[in-house]
């Protein structure tokens, strides 16, 4: 099963401040890439974790863009805005047999 993403319910990380609710424009399941580049300034580069995905400045060290003290929690050095995408998780139905009840 391929992973998908809940991009309704992403999280864009300033480096100061609180996170905000983001969604992608025209209510589309998904932001295009020009909406991703807005967001976080630059080329996108994604690093794929457990329960989601971030969306990243691949180039935000070299243009000088501050540390992203709340993003860089997941063992990365981020910089700039950073867009947080959480997994849609599908839980496999239970199945019970009604004989053993």
């Amino acid at each position: 099963m391929s992973e998908q993403y809940n991009w309704p319910s992403s999280l864009l990380y300033h480096p100061t401040g609180d996170p905000i609710n983001i969604k992608p424009i025209d209510d589309n399941e998904s932001f295009s890439v020009d909406e991703l580049e807005t967001f976080i300034g630059g080329k996108v580069e994604y690093i794929k974790l457990d329960n989601g995905m971030l969306v990243i400045n691949d180039q935000g060290k070299e243009m000088n863009l501050p540390i992203n003290d709340v993003a860089s929690k997941n063992g990365y050095s981020l910089y700039g805005n950073v867009i947080f995408v959480p997994k849609i998780i599908q839980a496999n139905p239970v199945k019970f047999d009604i004989k053993n009840l």
